[in-house]
């Protein structure tokens, strides 16, 4: 990601949230208020307004479509399958008296801003690239999304730093989201970032994260494998860069004093009713608690 513009990622999974909700296909699985939230945080630019009203319209967004087959098929609700599969273990974590959510590079992402409207007994951080984080403020500027009490922007460059010392010491049960982040950062911003997450709250610590496979033969990212889409990534400077195989996570985690409670590989988040299945493998969800 250039230093000086929001995340390009963040642009087109905001905009693919948009496209799935206007489609009565595919609506149902998008969270409710989502798509709302990504068309105002795609109104800061006029490419960006162009970019929510292309994915909403019927003829454009089967253009889209057909870019995705030709592209990557089946990452658009790869994108949501995983999201609501995060926010299902979010909204559990609460359930059980987890009373603060910290979402690591939450981009354009709307989850922190529905869950801090939506309880206000809990304590949402959203923590991200200040280029992106200063993009979504100001989409947002004026929107009751942003003005809850409960809601706090803080902002960090992953690469340079691990995590705000502000952070740690809470006495909080603390949550960390931490989706489509790690496999851009490089194995030494891995090692700094789970030391730091160590020191994020004095009581429970539990950590719900995405990663890439490493595949066999030395590669990571989606199968079946897109050239395009890694030449895509590379020209906007947002290439993978760290991917683990799923049967090493265990031993990666108790290395860094966490321990393996559930780990879902691609094709087995995508189980939503009447969603359509996922055609893609490579990307896996895990939720680890602090050993």
């Amino acid at each position: 990601m250039k230093a000086e513009e929001a995340s390009n990622t963040a642009k087109v999974i905001a905009a693919s949230t948009i496209l799935l909700a206007s489609d009565p296909r595919t609506s149902a699985q998008v969270a409710p208020g989502a798509a709302a939230l990504c068309r105002q945080l795609l109104s800061g630019s006029r490419t960006d307004r162009w970019l929510a009203g292309s994915a909403a319209h019927p003829l454009t967004r089967a253009l889209w479509r057909g870019l995705e087959r030709l592209t990557l098929p089946g990452i658009i609700a790869h994108y949501w399958h995983r999201k609501r599969w995060i926010e299902r273990r979010c909204r559990n974590a609460i359930g059980v008296g987890f009373g603060r959510v910290i979402v690591l590079g939450a981009g354009f992402d709307t989850l922190g801003l529905r869950l801090a409207a939506e309880m206000r007994q809990i304590e949402v951080i959203e923590v991200d690239h200040p280029a992106t984080q200063n993009a979504k403020r100001r989409a947002l500027a004026g929107q009751p999304a942003a003005q809850t009490d409960n809601l706090q922007f803080v902002a960090c460059d992953f690469g340079a730093e691990a995590l705000p010392a502000t952070l740690a010491g809470d006495r909080k049960d603390t949550v960390v989201i931490i989706e489509g982040v790690l496999m851009y950062l490089s194995p030494a911003d891995i090692t700094r970032l789970f030391a730091a997450l160590r020191n994020l709250s004095g009581n429970r610590l539990r950590v719900v994260f995405s990663f890439m496979s490493a595949w066999p033969d030395g590669r990571s990212g989606f199968r079946p494998h897109s050239m395009l889409i890694e030449r895509w990534l590379a020209w906007r400077k947002e290439p993978f860069t760290w991917a683990l195989a799923p049967e090493a996570m265990a031993g990666f985690l108790a290395g860094h004093g966490f321990k393996l409670e559930e780990l879902a590989l691609t094709r087995q988040f995508s189980t939503l009713p009447g969603a359509e299945p996922s055609m893609l493998e490579g990307e896996n969800l895990v939720v680890c608690e602090q050993a």
